[in-house]
């Protein structure tokens, strides 16, 4: 791990948020917390899953943290995760809603510096969009979280829905995007030719805005482009396991293998669910998808991809970074990077 006091800050926020997360889970299913199965793999989120994306981010994609602002989020980010379970103490309303918004503080900060970012030369790299993308995905997430503790229905969506489009855009969007991300740079670093790779990886940033979309607009587009994001994951997985042998650490090998076996299990029960919800048989209910399709993705997937990334040592850097407009160039830019290296 880093040394730095912004590392060894965000590591010890991760591993305490481990620590009150376990200690949950086991008030919960004493049934003495006032939480279900989906508060707690909401709160994986905050406690865990985003201290250690930073963790990766920064140890990974040096350079892209604003040293400020970046040091600011990080120190307040144990602060809003804690006020974020002491919010589900309460009832929906007004004070639910003023502890849940200093994670709506994170969130704005972290998109923040992917604005900032925009104003770097190197932003339009495409594993730099990818986890610029990751850092909106985050202010979208804790958004709906506010939305879901203030007890506000939009465009009519009612509980569940509205706690589980925080937990989409903090699994599916933000730590999605972001391993997506990472997989981009080190096919970059290692001036590799990733032509399907990279689709798989965009789409896989993309697509969940398209499945958010879906449940405004439609029942068949949801159904669609929940399947698009159950595939396009699937190959993810498959990406991702192959990736794991340019790994040095074999305990990241280990882990990112096992994430991404967890990972097809997690998309096939998607791919049930949408085609059952939009078929009218409901093989499955979203309280099976949430104890089923949840520990898959969340404790599983993310977590132990993320994990894998944070004990892997940053891999050397290529000279030369491939623009967003070179996604379908194949072996030709590689060439041209390898000459140019």
């Amino acid at each position: 791990m880093n040394t730095s006091f912004e590392s060894r800050w965000t590591v010890t926020s991760a591993g305490l948020g481990a620590v009150v997360w376990v200690i949950l889970a086991g008030l919960i299913f004493s049934h003495r917390a006032p939480l279900g199965i989906i508060e707690l793999l909401f709160l994986l989120a905050p406690l865990v899953i985003v201290p250690l994306a930073f963790e990766v981010l920064d140890r990974q994609a040096g350079g892209m943290q604003p040293p400020t602002l970046g040091r600011v989020v990080r120190i307040l980010q144990p602060f809003a995760a804690a006020l974020a379970v002491a919010s589900f103490w309460f009832p929906t309303g007004i004070i639910a809603g003023a502890l849940s918004s200093a994670w709506l503080a994170v969130g704005a900060l972290t998109a923040m510096m992917a604005v900032l970012d925009l104003f770097r030369p190197s932003w339009r790299s495409l594993d730099r969009m990818a986890l610029n993308v990751a850092r909106i995905d985050l202010a979208i997430a804790a958004g709906w979280f506010v939305t879901s503790r203030l007890g506000v229905a939009p465009m009519g969506f009612s509980e569940p829905i509205v706690l589980l489009t925080g937990v989409h855009f903090h699994y599916s969007g933000f730590a999605t995007a972001l391993l997506a991300g990472m997989m981009l740079r080190l096919y970059q670093q290692q001036l590799r030719s990733p032509a399907v790779g990279a689709w798989i990886a965009v789409s896989a940033v993309f697509v969940p805005f398209l499945l958010a979309a879906g449940f405004v607009f439609s029942s068949m587009l949801r159904m669609v482009f929940a399947v698009i994001l159950g595939v396009t994951m699937l190959g993810f997985s498959s990406l991702q396991y192959s990736m794991a042998r340019d790994f040095r650490s074999p305990i990241s090998r280990l882990l990112m293998r096992s994430a991404a076996t967890l990972l097809i299990p997690g998309m096939l029960l998607v791919l049930i669910y949408a085609i059952g919800e939009y078929t009218r048989n409901y093989w499955l209910v979203i309280p099976q998808m949430a104890h089923l399709h949840g520990p898959l993705n969340g404790p599983g997937f993310v977590l132990l991809s993320l994990a894998a990334w944070a004990i892997e040592k940053p891999h050397k850097a290529a000279k030369v970074l491939r623009p967003l407009g070179e996604v379908c160039c194949g072996t030709e830019y590689f060439s041209d990077a390898r000459r140019a290296s």
